[in-house]
């Protein structure tokens, strides 16, 4: 039996994440210092929901950072795949902490429906317009060029959710500047906090499906094994695995069987097969193991 090993497989973060997500925070923490002073200024629980989303926002941006730094390490003895595990981490805390904080957004925004405060709309409205503006753009430059890892989309998920929220504030506090009904501020925490489950949940799902090894978004196994078997004297494959080694890192291993008279052409299928899995499936990393089809000597 002969093992084959693809070293050419991507480790750590992508090189243009680290002055985007600094980028992230500065104009967050600018947000934030907006959003806060107006929310308590105002008495606008949905102004200060959506400055807790952006303190989401920050952190998440922060820890992304840090992630990214982590992941870009070289691979040593004790990680051998590298550390771009690191941004999964990352993101699916960030994912956790937004989960939480919307729970008691929730919980807030309950309390005042019963008896909701007398706010101020006209302070409302400038701070939430700033945020949408800054927001917009932030998500623009974030996914500019796509392609975007999961370390960056962690980042790019809530701050789009903000701009939605925001534009939200705004029209609430309209509507509360002309019909003086309080009780929409916390209707609009409800919105906000909707707004975001719904934002992570992909970033959840593709986080877990990362660390359980999973098979990797797009691929069909089924499809992937049939054309590994129309490969070059190919007979067939078992003992096929595929998974995430990092964010846009796949990676794969198998057994493929070769007919005793084909058995002289191994390397050449060995090739043949890490060439159609890496332009076809994306995969970045393979194990490829030989056994002979009709003959119980291993080759």
């Amino acid at each position: 039996m002969s093992g084959a090993h693809d070293h050419a497989h991507r480790h750590g973060a992508r090189s243009s994440d680290a002055g985007r997500l600094k980028v992230a925070v500065a104009a967050t923490l600018g947000v934030l210092a907006v959003e806060v002073a107006a929310g308590v200024a105002a008495h606008s629980l949905a102004l200060l929901t959506d400055a807790v989303h952006v303190l989401t926002d920050v952190a998440a941006a922060v820890l992304a950072l840090w992630a990214g730094t982590i992941a870009a390490r070289r691979p040593d003895h004790k990680r051998t795949f590298g550390y771009g595990r690191a941004t999964v981490l990352a993101a699916l805390l960030n994912a956790i902490v937004l989960v939480l904080l919307t729970a008691f957004i929730i919980y807030e925004a309950a309390m005042r429906i019963a008896q909701p405060p007398e706010v101020q709309p006209w302070i409302m409205i400038p701070a939430a317009a700033f945020a949408i503006v800054v927001n917009v753009a932030l998500a623009l430059y974030l996914t500019r060029g796509g392609n975007q890892s999961m370390n960056v989309r962690a980042v790019v998920a809530p701050v789009a959710g903000d701009a939605v929220i925001s534009g939200a504030v705004v029209v609430g506090a309209l509507v509360i500047a002309f019909t003086h009904l309080n009780v929409v501020d916390p209707l609009l925490s409800l919105l906000a906090a909707a707004r975001v489950v719904y934002s992570v949940w992909g970033i959840l799902r593709d986080a877990v499906n990362v660390l359980l090894e999973g098979t990797p978004p797009g691929i069909d196994l089924g499809e992937l094994k049939r054309a590994l078997e129309r490969a070059l004297d190919v007979a067939g494959v078992h003992d096929l695995h595929v998974w995430s080694v990092s964010d846009g890192g796949i990676a794969a291993s198998m057994h493929v069987r070769i007919e005793e008279a084909h058995l002289a052409r191994s390397p050449d299928v060995v090739k043949e097969v890490k060439r159609l899995l890496h332009d076809e499936f994306d995969v970045t990393h393979a194990t490829v193991e030989v056994e002979c089809e009709d003959c119980e000597a291993s080759c």
